[in-house]
């Protein structure tokens, strides 16, 4: 027998989550019905990020997304389910190129006080172990590497847990009455005429208007689907979309992550270098796009590399990191810039993908007046915006032009949309 549901979700990561929640809580008579390839929600890419989080975006809406997003996981945190929020902040660290970039998003920001500091290269030093004068050494030269003349700390930005986001969607949602389907790969989408089936081989016809009627699993169930199906399966959905002719106007870019143990020099770092009295030094955006994740409590560091030209967009299931991209696409950045870690070498890795849209941000729409809904294009900062995609895509499958973000602020369905689309291009993806 198949599953008949009103919503189907397709994909129990954190923006499918947040999603079949919203759905629910905006409709609650209704049946949701959430299908996940893996054994457990936010297996996929979700379970794989840095899980760091800012509110200061380029890009107005998603500067809104994320406000609302972490307002949200504040007052989770308040009501006593803890998910692992602390409030490090972002340090930028400034060459003399890198500043003139950042001056243009220091603009955005308003004047240096409540939500950003500059941070002078001596404190750099001594708290963080930051080498500011590196233009007299050979590997500064064959780099292209410059010198430190200070950094950014943007105070409302920090660290989450994802497993503990993951947990309290997971929880938010079966308590709300939300029905998951696990380890159910969609193999292909369902659909019929809105206009009186013939028999006719090939149905249905563009003239007999489709509608996309639900989803033929690997399981070998089908579901259908009496109002929208809503696919939010981050890289993964064009696999799904592209077959009826459907794209989500997004493509998969690889992300590595390697954990470095904090011995010796680098555990001195993790204990004085602390800017914001949260415990825990701020997350480090070094030039060249190197990123220094600090985590306390395993007493390690994770370091990343947020490339661009050169890395292509392909879909690896599942990806696995590549030892010699640290060794020579990171390490010489990363031990040139903070010397300890020149001696290090990773403990532990693994690796995602950033779901990257057309311009940055978030994409939710639906194609051809098809009952099918396209929640993604989340480019690396899913975790952090993903209560309000998740209310916009619930918004839209409900046909409503307007929904309130969880901080009250009113905002129009089609600004994430295609037409009516309000978003400019999002330059800080990290």
């Amino acid at each position: 027998m198949p599953i008949i549901t009103d919503y189907l979700v397709i994909g129990a990561g954190v923006v499918g989550l947040a999603t079949a929640l919203h759905l629910k809580s905006m409709d609650p008579r209704s049946r949701v019905v959430v299908v996940e390839r893996e054994a457990a929600p936010g297996a996929g890419d979700t379970g794989k990020s840095m899980a760091a989080f800012r509110t200061i975006f380029t890009s107005r809406v998603s500067s809104m997304l994320a406000r609302s997003t972490i307002a949200l996981y504040q007052d989770v945190e308040k009501r006593g389910f803890s998910l692992g929020m602390t409030w490090a902040g972002y340090l930028f660290v400034l060459d003399n190129e890198l500043k003139k970039h950042v001056d243009r998003g220091l603009r955005l920001l308003g004047g240096e006080g409540e939500n950003w500091e500059w941070v002078e290269p001596s404190l750099l030093e001594e708290r963080l172990g930051i080498r500011t004068q590196v233009s007299h050494l050979e590997e500064a030269d064959v780099l292209g590497a410059s010198d430190v003349v200070g950094g950014v700390l943007v105070r409302k930005a920090g660290f989450l847990d994802a497993d503990r986001v993951v947990e309290y969607y997971f929880r938010e949602s079966r308590r709300a009455g939300v029905e998951f389907v696990f380890e159910a790969e969609v193999e292909r989408l369902l659909l019929e005429p809105r206009r009186e089936r013939l028999g006719l081989e090939g149905e249905p016809f563009p003239w007999q208007e489709p509608r996309v009627s639900g989803a033929l699993l690997s399981t070998g169930d089908s579901v259908r689907v009496k109002k929208k199906t809503i696919v939010a399966a981050g890289v993964w959905a064009n696999k799904i979309l592209n077959p009826i002719g459907v794209d989500t106007f997004s493509r998969p870019k690889k992300r590595q992550v390697f954990r470095i143990s904090a011995k010796g020099r680098l555990a001195e770092i993790l204990e004085r270098g602390d800017l914001t009295g949260s415990g825990s030094p701020p997350l480090i955006i070094l030039p060249k796009k190197v990123l220094v994740r600090p985590a306390v409590r395993e007493r390690s560091f994770w370091v990343q590399l947020s490339d661009d030209l050169g890395r292509p967009y392909t879909l690896e299931e599942p990806p696995s990191a590549e030892e010699h991209y640290y060794n020579l696409a990171i390490h010489p950045v990363l031990s040139l810039y903070m010397p300890p870690f020149s001696e290090a070498a990773p403990s532990g890795s693994w690796a995602g993908h950033y779901d990257v849209s057309f311009d940055g941000n978030p994409i939710v729409y639906e194609p051809y007046d098809s009952d099918l809904i396209v929640a993604g294009g989340t480019s690396g900062s899913g975790i952090m915006k993903a209560d309000g995609i998740g209310r916009v895509a619930a918004a839209l499958a409900l046909g409503l032009d307007e929904v309130e973000l969880y901080t009250g602020e009113k905002f129009r369905v089609s600004w994430l949309g295609l037409e009516g689309r309000l978003c400019e291009k999002e330059l800080l993806i990290l």
